[in-house]
């Protein structure tokens, strides 16, 4: 029985690591379509949406879970 559970961890780990990446390239997709398409987003913009991208890389290097670091940059949503 401890073999599944490790198994069902292991896997649940690995869809949460595959979730994190696809979802900080779709922030990265969405900052360059901003960028493209509406005047109005500035570099500003541009640049924090990329850090909080970078953060988010680091955090998952690090293992931690999107809702820890999402408190970590100041926007639990």
């Amino acid at each position: 029985m401890e073999k599944l559970e490790v198994t069902q961890h292991n896997l649940l780990n690995e869809l949460h690591t595959k979730w994190t990446l696809t979802d900080m390239k779709s922030r990265i997709i969405q900052t360059i379509c901003s960028l493209i398409d509406d005047q109005v987003y500035t570099k500003n913009d541009a640049v924090y949406s990329l850090l909080e991208v970078v953060a988010l890389i680091e955090l998952e290097e690090k293992k931690v879970k999107p809702v820890e670091a999402k408190q970590c940059l100041g926007n639990g949503k």
